[in-house]
């Protein structure tokens, strides 16, 4: 199983035959080895908004934007550009893509999932990210979003201009370009190496086009209740939504400390939580609670059925803890603080990925999201 990009090339093009004569040559790419994540080791990423390099990565970077610092930012207009080399992608060659792209050169520090969001103001670009600057060697692509976990190196992404009967739908676009390392929330009390695992499980239900949210929300049940162990953030700008307490259901408590769960299941009325990758569904209760959807058979596809949904709870509160020592314990539903449920259900309902992890063998050698 390769839940990573799948790779379209195994050499070179001659850039020629692509009629990419306007942009300068370079050498390919370092290869890339299946085994490259989830260890991300000491990256060094610097995370500083707004910062595309223009001039210091030589003569390519006249015709190309270069972006390698995190977030990244720009508003845009393929109209205004002169670049007609790509008139299809790997990614759906019978898209026709010949109007006027925009090229951004993009190199990472570290491994990583690289999240590409584009919102089109008027017309109907499309963005493609691509291993080298070849379309036959696209990665993903979407009229909104295109994304994947990525090794250290250099990447390109195109904006590019529909075609249809004719007609060009070029135009003015917003871009968004951010890398999200295992480390980056580890301040946050998210360990790299569970951050890792979820990066994985992100990116297999990315290119099983199962999510087109870059809104992400993890759980680490390993972690005890006095503690904030929900995490959601947004891998499109990585800033980091809500870090909130959770609780775990009666049913998975430990028997020997409160503060923590120690087993899981898919099974009605044990009112045990369960792992695994699941995604966000409809609201009720005036906004209140809101529903979820297992993705994995026989670790979670029973969730709905269970009734395991997001909802408030005034057990699921720091005064709570302040005054027992301990969070409260649901049915197995992850309930989080009444007084902030309704924003976080607003935002993330509907179509989000919520992971929840447990170091349970069973969980981690059957789960089909994880490597």
């Amino acid at each position: 199983m390769l839940p990573l990009y799948i790779f379209f090339l195994n050499a070179c093009t001659d850039p020629d035959k692509l009629g990419l004569d306007s942009y300068a040559s370079e050498d390919s790419a370092s290869p890339i080895e299946d085994s490259a994540l989830p260890d991300t080791g000491d990256s060094g990423f610097i995370d500083t908004a707004d910062s595309g390099t223009e001039d210091t990565q030589g003569d390519e970077c006249d015709s190309i934007i270069c972006v390698d610092q995190f977030p990244y930012f720009e508003s845009n207009d393929t109209t205004t550009s002169a670049e007609r080399n790509f008139d299809s992608y790997s990614c759906a060659p019978s898209t026709n893509e010949s109007g006027p792209e925009i090229v951004y050169k993009i190199t990472l520090p570290s491994d990583g999932f690289l999240a590409l969001a584009l919102d089109d103001w008027d017309q109907d670009v499309d963005v493609h990210l691509l291993e080298e600057l070849d379309p036959d060697t696209c990665i993903d692509r979407g009229h909104y979003n295109a994304g994947a976990l990525l090794p250290a190196g250099t990447y390109y992404a195109v904006v590019d201009s529909w075609v249809s009967n004719g007609v060009e739908y070029s135009g003015a676009y917003d871009l968004s370009i951010h890398h999200t390392p295992a480390d980056s929330l580890v301040t946050e009390g998210l360990s790299e190496d569970i951050f890792s695992l979820g990066l994985y499980a992100f990116d297999t239900a990315w290119m099983n086009d199962e999510v087109d949210s870059f809104l992400y929300t993890i759980i680490d049940f390993s972690l005890p209740s006095i503690d904030k162990r929900q995490w959601t953030m947004d891998l499109s700008t990585g800033e980091l939504l809500y870090n909130l307490y959770v609780t775990h259901g009666e049913g998975s408590g430990s028997s020997s400390d409160i503060l923590y769960a120690d087993s899981f299941s898919n099974i009605e009325n044990s009112h045990q939580s369960s792992l695994g990758l699941m995604r966000t569904a409809e609201d009720y209760n005036n906004g209140g609670s809101m529903k979820l959807d297992g993705l994995e058979p026989d670790i979670n596809d029973n969730v709905r059925m269970r009734y395991i949904v997001v909802h408030g709870a005034d057990y699921a509160t720091q005064e709570f803890i302040d005054t027992y020592g301990y969070l409260g314990r649901s049915w197995g539903c992850p309930a989080v603080d009444d007084a902030i449920v309704h924003e976080l259900i607003d935002t993330v309902k509907e179509g989000s990925l919520y992971w929840s992890y447990y170091p349970e063998p069973s969980f981690l050698s059957n789960s089909t999201y994880l490597p």
